[in-house]
């Protein structure tokens, strides 16, 4: 019986010491978020003050612009620095920074690091020139002149004019193109690029180093073409060379037409242009033969037998040469049928003999 007693008092007291230990684990959990909190609380008013801000990647802002428009200070909590606010104030206000990532390092240091604006295109539009960014920002509007050394736009219809607002067109694809190819261009370093034309989106075109325009076609394969073009004029299109290239297709290549080729093709006016009869009606002095050597409007030379003209020996047959015992001699350099003349001795007669078909003595030849 006793060996009962001591049983049931041993198993009435185990409830109290469990109920014990369970109480001393709240305490410690509690105790710990208590000291937790306090730790907090001083830590945002008393301990990791800012005492130094780094500035990185800025050449175009002041360091106090900066720290103006961000809104921090040494002296203000770390830990209670809204990072993306910052952030967003400097991208929204200064418009040269394309990008800013503010960092916090323990125990006091705040690192603003910023990536400024590249200039990458002149975008024309109503005679006017807006500077467009990298990443597809407008930095300045209205100028009246192009910056240089970055393309000029042409053919896009800006739908947004303000300064540090998004690139936008009327013709949506456009921009899309647009931010595609200057990005290409920037990765392959494609250098020299004056102008680009997306006035008909099918029909893109290139002008580079003010001698070579380039047609790439539509925007499709934008990377493979402006790839396959660059080592083309890289390895294959000498400095000096100034023409068309026109890209055909990745089977068909890339066709080169040289600029003579092209002027070639196109109507020559200066070719077709008539005598001006004004000037052929005029006699000048040059056109004397001498001494009474004249023209006889049929065909022959009459005048002073010892200038080599007579009548039986000098006579124009009406083709291609003349019967002078001599050499034929015949030029046509200005356009006009200049004949030269060299009878075997020493009166050789060229272009100051026969000049703009006139012939003097009171009769000129404009009949050529």
């Amino acid at each position: 019986m006793n060996g009962t007693y001591k049983e049931n008092r041993m198993n009435s007291q185990r409830p109290a010491a469990r109920r014990q230990t369970v109480n001393m684990r709240n305490v410690y959990v509690a105790s710990f978020f208590a000291a937790a909190a306090l730790l907090l609380v001083l830590s945002m008013f008393l301990f990791f003050n800012v005492s130094e801000i780094k500035i990185e990647g800025v050449t175009l802002y002041e360091q106090d612009q900066i720290l103006g428009v961000g809104g921090v200070s040494t002296g203000q909590n770390l830990v209670r620095t809204n990072t993306d606010i910052v952030e967003k104030r400097l991208k929204d206000t200064l418009v040269y920074l394309d990008d800013v990532k503010v960092t916090k390092k323990f125990p006091s240091t705040l690192v603003i690091t910023c990536t400024e604006a590249e200039k990458a295109a002149d975008i024309e539009y109503k005679n006017s020139y807006y500077v467009l960014s990298a990443s597809g920002k407008i930095l300045e509007t209205k100028n009246p002149a192009p910056t240089g050394d970055i393309p000029v736009v042409k053919g896009f219809e800006l739908k947004s004019l303000s300064q540090g607002d998004k690139l936008a067109s009327e013709d949506s694809f456009k921009a899309d193109i647009l931010k595609e190819l200057l990005n290409e261009l920037h990765d392959l370093k494609f250098k020299n690029i004056d102008s680009i034309d997306l006035t008909t989106r099918s029909d893109i075109k290139l002008m580079y180093d003010g001698r070579l325009e380039i047609k790439l076609g539509s925007s499709v394969d934008m990377e493979y073409k402006l790839t396959y073009l660059k080592a083309v004029i890289d390895k294959s299109i000498t400095d000096d060379y100034e023409g068309t290239l026109i890209y055909n297709g990745a089977d068909s290549g890339i066709s080169a037409i040289p600029k003579s080729q092209d002027e070639s093709s196109k109507p020559d006016d200066t070719s077709s242009a008539k005598p001006d009869d004004s000037s052929s009606s005029a006699v000048s002095a040059d056109t004397n033969i001498d001494d009474g050597s004249t023209w006889d409007g049929d065909n022959s030379w009459s005048g002073d037998d010892s200038q080599g003209y007579s009548d039986d020996t000098n006579a124009w047959d009406g083709n291609d040469d003349a019967d002078n015992a001599g050499t034929d001699q015949w030029t046509n350099e200005n356009g006009n049928t200049d004949w030269g003349y060299d009878n075997g001795g020493d009166q050789g007669y060229t272009d100051n003999g026969y000049a703009d078909n006139g012939y003097v003595d009171d009769q000129t030849n404009t009949d050529w």
